[in-house]
C-alpha cells in the first residue's frame, strides 16, 4: 500500500509541474530562408532550430508570425514572450536574455544589377539610401553610424524599392538575398553583392525576466545540440539557396 501510494504521489508532483510550466510565445518575422510561412505553417531554418532545442528542453512552446520591430518590442515587455532570430550586439545585450548562437550571418550589401557603385569600405556608402528590414541588426547598426537608412517590415520591399531604384542598397544577409533571387527566377535582374560588411550571431532573445532556470535550460540544450552536430545538420541550407 505504501508502494503505490508512494507512485501516486509522484504522479501528482510531476502533473503538478507539468502543470505549472510556462508556454513561452515565440515570435519571428518572416525572413527566409530562416524563418517563413507556407500554407499558414511555419517553417524555416530557425524555426526548425526552434521546435528542436524547446523540444529538447522540455519546454512548452507556440509560434507567431509578426514584423521584427514588434516582435522585438513584445519580448521586451512581456516575461513569457521570446522573439528570433535576432542579430545579438553590443546595443541590445542589456535589453533581453539570450539564447545563443542559433546561426552565425554574413551581412552585405546589395546593388541593383545596372549599378555602377563600387565599394572598398563600408563608408563608401555613407551618402547613398540604404535599405533594411525594420527592426533588424543591420538597420541599426548602420542607424548607429550615420548611414542613411530607410526601412521595411518585409524583405520583399526593399528587394522591390532596390529594382526600381528607390533605394540605391539593400543591406541584408547573404543568405536571405540569394533566396528572394532564387525565387524571382529572374537571374538579369538579380542584385549584386557590393560588399560584405558585417558578421552577426542570429539568436533566441527573450524577455530579461525570464527564470534563469529556464534560460540555463534552453542555453545548456543548445549547447548540446552544438556539440552533437544537431545545429549544423539544422542549418544546413537546402540546395534551392545555397
Amino acid at each position: 500500500m505504501k508502494k503505490v501510494l508512494s507512485i501516486l504521489g509522484s504522479l501528482i508532483i510531476s502533473t503538478a509541474c507539468y502543470a505549472e510550466q510556462k508556454t513561452y510565445l515565440l515570435e519571428f518575422a518572416e525572413n527566409p530562408p530562416f524563418t517563413l510561412t507556407e500554407n499558414g505553417k511555419p517553417g524555416g531554418v530557425a524555426v526548425n532550430i526552434m521546435a528542436k532545442l524547446f523540444e529538447k528542453a522540455k519546454m512548452p512552446y507556440k509560434l507567431e508570425a509578426a514584423p521584427l520591430a514588434r516582435g522585438m518590442a513584445d519580448a521586451k515587455a512581456r516575461d513569457t514572450t521570446c522573439v528570433f532570430p535576432v542579430q545579438r550586439a553590443q546595443s541590445n545585450e542589456a535589453d533581453y536574455a539570450w539564447i545563443s548562437p542559433i546561426f552565425i550571418t554574413t551581412s552585405g550589401l546589395f546593388v541593383h544589377p545596372e549599378s555602377k557603385e563600387q565599394f572598398v569600405a563600408l563608408v563608401d556608402a555613407k551618402k547613398l539610401k540604404i535599405g533594411a528590414l525594420r527592426g533588424s541588426g543591420d538597420a541599426e547598426y548602420l542607424k548607429s553610424f550615420g548611414y542613411n537608412v530607410e526601412e521595411a517590415n518585409a524583405q520583399e520591399q526593399n528587394l522591390e524599392k532596390l529594382l526600381s531604384k528607390r533605394i540605391d542598397i539593400w543591406a541584408t544577409d547573404v543568405l536571405s538575398a540569394k533566396y528572394f533571387v532564387q525565387k524571382s527566377n529572374n537571374k538579369a535582374r538579380a542584385p549584386k553583392e557590393a560588399l560584405a560588411f558585417r558578421r552577426s550571431l542570429g539568436s533566441l532573445a527573450c524577455n530579461v525576466k525570464m527564470p534563469k532556470a529556464d534560460v540555463a535550460k534552453l542555453q545548456n540544450s543548445l549547447d548540446a545540440m552544438i556539440k552533437d552536430g544537431t545545429l549544423e545538420k539544422l542549418t544546413t541550407v537546402n540546395p534551392e539557396i545555397s
